[in-house]
């Protein structure tokens, strides 16, 4: 393939990567704050949702304790994926420069990983914070836990043990070329 070939496609893929950079950003800076409007707004939805009205009565008006609590469960899964994006926006960066093969590039699929990895295994606990705290406020013997473990949480761990593969077959990939390229 020649270079004129090929440049139309980097170019394509640094375009596209710096806007898939931007959604990293925006899906960094969005979390904390749809989780605090979840939260806020608790009273108009809570009812509607079976997996938290099944906690109920709560009391009107929720008090602001168990909210703030719920707030804080969910930004331990929250702060986890905005650490994945975070990797993922530096992986997009390093490609929207044009720097595809790189052993920094690798790294950061890694650290994506563990942070996806990390994610599966924290969201089924922090389910069970939020329950807890949205039932303080209840009376005794109304108060629970409950741990809620779904098919995306496998699928999360999943695609968290898929990357690490394919980060290092990019990076053997990689090092191939540069000792190629020495021999040369």
């Amino acid at each position: 393939m020649s270079t004129s070939e090929r440049t139309p496609n980097l170019e394509r893929i640094k375009r596209v990567s710096r806007w898939v950079r931007a959604l990293c950003t925006l899906g960094i800076v969005a979390t904390p704050i749809v989780a605090a409007g979840v939260w806020a707004t608790f009273e108009l939805w809570a009812a509607g949702v079976p997996m938290v009205a099944r906690f109920g009565p709560f009391p009107e008006p929720m008090p602001a304790l168990p909210l703030v609590l719920a707030f804080a469960a969910t930004m331990v899964p929250g702060g986890i994926s905005m650490l994945a994006l975070a990797r993922l926006r530096w992986l997009f960066g390093l490609y929207a420069e044009g720097l595809i093969f790189t052993a920094e590039n690798a790294r950061h699929m890694r650290g994506f990983a563990a942070w996806v990895m990390a994610l599966a295994v924290i969201r089924p606990l922090s389910s069970g914070l939020i329950s807890g705290a949205l039932t303080s406020a209840n009376l005794p013997g109304q108060r629970a836990i409950a741990i809620d473990l779904s098919s995306a949480d496998l699928a999360t761990l999943f695609v968290g043990l898929v990357f690490p593969v394919i980060a290092w077959v990019l990076d053997k990939g990689r090092a191939l070329a540069d000792d190629n390229a020495q021999i040369v």
